[in-house]
């Protein structure tokens, strides 16, 4: 009998997301994007440096938005979201062992935490951090 796509991503012990961490975008106009999110209801919370560049950080009803300036060759949007775990460690375990290809975990100097990052089937990028973590950038 053969295992379904499905049966073979469930088989070992699953991974424990405790909360969305964060969603992160880059921006053309920083400045009209917060007034963005601020008319929907997000607080600033932060304005500073992430990877060299300006950003802003908003958050309303548990939820989190990062924002950076994007530099010329970067495309504008999304980039990607992040969960929070109880154990990096773990999760790199599992997903490395379902054949995922992670980056990390690895510290982020802007951060000032320890982030592991996967791509799903699509290519898009998720992170995972620390549940005990507070996000300032992601």
């Amino acid at each position: 009998m053969t295992a379904t796509y499905l049966e073979w991503v469930r088989r070992g012990s699953p991974m424990k997301i405790k909360a969305v961490d964060h969603v992160h975008f880059f921006a053309t106009d920083l400045d009209r994007a917060v007034g963005f999110y601020e008319a929907l209801g997000f607080t600033l919370t932060s304005k500073h440096r992430h990877g060299g560049l300006e950003a802003a950080q908003l958050a309303a009803g548990g939820l989190t938005v990062d924002l950076n300036q994007t530099r010329a060759a970067d495309n504008p949007g999304y980039s990607h979201f992040a969960v929070q775990v109880d154990d990096l460690d773990e999760a790199h375990e599992i997903l490395r062992g379902k054949g995922y290809n992670l980056d990390g975990p690895v510290y982020n100097q802007d951060t000032e935490r320890w982030i592991l990052t996967v791509r799903d089937p699509n290519g898009f990028l998720m992170q995972m951090v620390k549940a005990e973590t507070i996000a300032r950038g992601g």
